[in-house]
């Protein structure tokens, strides 16, 4: 399973103590594939910066391009989708990586369910959460 993971909701996985902890311990036992691109990578330094400082962002950037399961991708085409257009990173990424699913809980995203063309499959974090525990 292929999926886009917006930042706000990467952040709020990967704490110990998270309750969607589950979402990034499945991602270390190789349980789906994370799809990445450039911008999403400089997305996640920079507030995993702000947060968790440069030790933390070292160790944590590290640990994701290690990992076999990480979808490098590179987006051709800007759909602009979304109004907030710095969000149009992850919805690329998402069509051009083939994902299954786009999880994201912000609000310009999630507006875009309905979409019709291209038809995108966007997924809370908790109902994400919720799938891996089935799996």
């Amino acid at each position: 399973m292929r999926v886009v993971l917006d930042t706000n909701c990467f952040i709020s996985c990967i704490e110990k103590k998270s309750l969607y902890r589950n979402v990034f311990d499945a991602f270390l036992n190789y349980q789906y594939s994370l799809c990445l691109s450039t911008d999403i990578l400089f997305e996640y330094e920079e507030i995993f910066l702000e947060k968790w400082g440069e030790e933390v962002t070292k160790n944590l950037l590290a640990r994701i391009l290690r990992a076999n399961n990480i979808v490098l991708t590179e987006t051709y085409f800007d759909f602009s989708l979304s109004i907030d257009k710095d969000d149009d990173k992850f919805i690329n990424v998402y069509l051009s990586s083939n994902s299954d699913y786009l999880i994201s809980n912000d609000k310009d995203i999630l507006a875009l369910k309905t979409s019709s063309f291209p038809p995108l499959n966007i997924i809370t974090l908790q109902e994400f959460s919720e799938l891996i525990k089935t799996l």
